[in-house]
């Protein structure tokens, strides 16, 4: 079964050819709705090849020639500088070609815990992200350069966490062209202007939040908790040098425990987010030694919910369905146990012979591995995404998205795949649950509620956002988006046909995480960053969403379900959970 989408062929239709521009001293380029990548506040990407492009969607305020001369100076192959001004069919500045980076995570994806513990991102690797980051901007310095801008949006990671690139490099300031710019969770408040001084305290936040998921002045401080305004909560903080560092500062449970940041990066965070100095950072730090986290806390003393240990296996639970437990090295099922062939390996069930299988993708390619038998299975099909659907695989390859499926009998396991939704190819991504796609700006997502079946559906609230993650379970789809400096967080409620849908926005979260599961009976439990639990109707309409906060389901809690019965993982422990009754 082919899935075709005849309404996104007729939104493009003549744009087939694609704009022409032309390379300043070079040859033309053709650019069309397939090379299309994202959209950011001054234009749009996209990349064909070994070469990316950014077009201006006003050309008045494309990057003249001088700045590209001026921004030359850089030469570290992990700053994706602008190289060659392209031109427009009337011969005025459009916009600039780029080295195009591969597979890779905006940096804020990386700060949450639950993100490390499925891709067993250690502490070890972490520091090796915030050095490289450091020389990155110590090279910048030495050129007379300014990076001012320097937030966590403006940095990718590659997707095997070999490095860190600097993106978005024609905002910087050059000697000729100051910059205009800055993200206000990132501006020094007690700068008088931009300086080296003034980007080492923003290389200071922003690897601040690499090391442990959270930004220094957020946090819960009582005494500023009265201002109802976040961003003037934030500004008051960080001008009141109130970090959280301070002992009075309680921090959620979602965050890493601060013991593993280097002693010599402690000390220097402690200087400058406490003291108000403006130093550089240290210049050489001892490799982190990983240890063990301190033990989540007990349930206990919980006055609304009951809790019943389940199980306690060897490792930081990261997904449990009742037949199958990932922890960060093994799979669980039936008693055995395996290790995963990658941490970041998806795990099935296959329908009849139920061998659990575990799928990854290698050097751009899709593996299989029975974990049941011990054997890879004789299944290579090329793979730039890939992730689970109600229990199947689905794969994205070039400007299709399939799903796998598997052939048994005697005994023989034979995986194939089938087209399950035509998207665009560069500027599509697929979470669990579904595949989005940005179409030059406009969101649509792929629904995937069972093999074989496709529902497509405009999301206009996603417009504007870059997308860091999304889920979707049984009919209920929660988002985290950038814009403007901050995250936010979309609840959709789909109807049963995914014909309409309702959605609630959580403005400004600390956190990019997603963790809810959806119980039989139709009630979704969603744990924020904070440790609050929200309980509501999967239904659309629904109006009722209740909140509780019990220190027995914690922010450093995830939410499972079996049927009807709600889990909560804390560490290696799993606990079934519910409502006490009232007496």
């Amino acid at each position: 079964m082919k899935t075709v989408f005849p309404g996104l062929n007729t939104l493009f239709k003549g744009a087939a050819t694609g704009t022409r521009y032309y390379i300043q001293g070079g040859g033309e380029v053709r650019l069309d709705k397939s090379d299309f990548k994202a959209q950011g506040g001054e234009g749009s990407i996209y990349v064909r090849g070994a070469h990316a492009y950014k077009i201006y969607t006003d050309p008045s305020r494309a990057i003249p020639p001088a700045k590209i001369r001026e921004l030359s100076a850089l030469t570290l192959s992990n700053i994706v500088r602008p190289l060659e001004l392209l031109l427009d069919s009337k011969n005025r500045a459009a916009g600039y070609s780029m080295r195009a980076v591969g597979k890779s995570y905006a940096l804020c994806q990386l700060f949450p815990k639950a993100f490390r513990q499925r891709n067993n991102l250690t502490p070890e690797t972490t520091l090796r992200l915030v050095r490289r980051m450091q020389e990155g901007v110590s090279h910048v310095h030495s050129k007379g350069l300014l990076v001012v801008d320097l937030n966590e949006m403006n940095f990718l990671v590659a997707e095997d966490f070999s490095e860190v690139y600097f993106i978005d490099v024609d905002s910087y300031q050059t000697p000729s062209f100051p910059a205009a710019a800055l993200m206000e969770s990132v501006r020094d408040r007690h700068a008088r202007g931009f300086s080296n001084g003034s980007d080492w305290f923003s290389f200071a936040v922003v690897s601040f939040q690499t090391f442990v998921g959270i930004h220094p002045y957020k946090g819960s401080y009582p005494p500023m908790q009265g201002l109802a305004d976040k961003t003037q909560l934030l500004d008051a903080r960080m001008r009141a040098n109130v970090s959280v560092l301070r002992p009075e500062v309680k921090v959620p449970a979602s965050c890493l425990p601060f013991h593993l940041i280097p002693p010599a990066y402690l000390d220097w965070y402690k200087a400058v987010f406490e003291e108000g100095k403006r130093l550089p950072p240290p210049a050489d730090a001892r490799a982190v030694v990983t240890t063990t986290a301190p033990a989540p806390s007990a349930f206990a003393g919980s006055s609304l919910f009951e809790l019943v240990l389940s199980k306690e296996f060897e490792d930081e639970i990261v997904w449990h369905d009742g037949t199958v437990t990932v922890t960060r090295s093994s799979v669980h099922c039936g008693g055995e146990r395996f290790t995963k062939p990658r941490a970041d390996a998806l795990v099935v069930l296959t329908p009849r012979l139920g061998h659990l299988v575990a799928a990854y993708i290698e050097a751009g390619t899709l593996r299989l591995r029975d974990l049941t038998d011990g054997r890879d299975l004789p299944f290579y099909v090329h793979a730039e995404e890939a992730a689970l659907c109600g229990g199947t695989v689905y794969i994205k390859q070039g400007e299709e998205v399939f799903f796998l499926e598997f052939l048994e009998f005697k005994g023989q396991i034979l995986p194939g795949v089938r087209v399950a939704a035509n998207v665009m190819m560069n500027s599509t991504r697929v979470f669990e649950g579904l595949a989005v796609q940005n179409l030059l700006g406009t969101h649509y997502a792929s629904i995937f509620p069972a093999p074989g079946v496709c529902h497509q559906v405009r999301l206009p609230e996603l417009d504007g956002y870059q997308l860091l993650d999304a889920r979707l379970c049984r009919n209920v789809l929660l988002a985290v988006g950038a814009r403007g400096g901050r995250y936010d967080r979309l609840v959709f409620r789909f109807a049963d046909d995914f014909g309409s849908y309702d959605t609630r926005v959580g403005r400004d979260v600390t956190s990019t995480d997603i963790n809810f599961t959806v119980l039989d009976t139709g009630v979704v439990l969603h744990l924020d960053e904070e440790g609050a639990l929200e309980l509501f109707a999967r239904r659309k309409g629904a109006p009722e969403v209740k909140t509780f906060e019990d220190p027995a389901v914690g922010a450093d809690a995830r939410l499972f379900r079996v049927g009807a019965q709600a889990y909560v993982a804390r560490g290696p422990k799993l606990y079934k959970f519910k409502m006490r009754r009232a007496p």
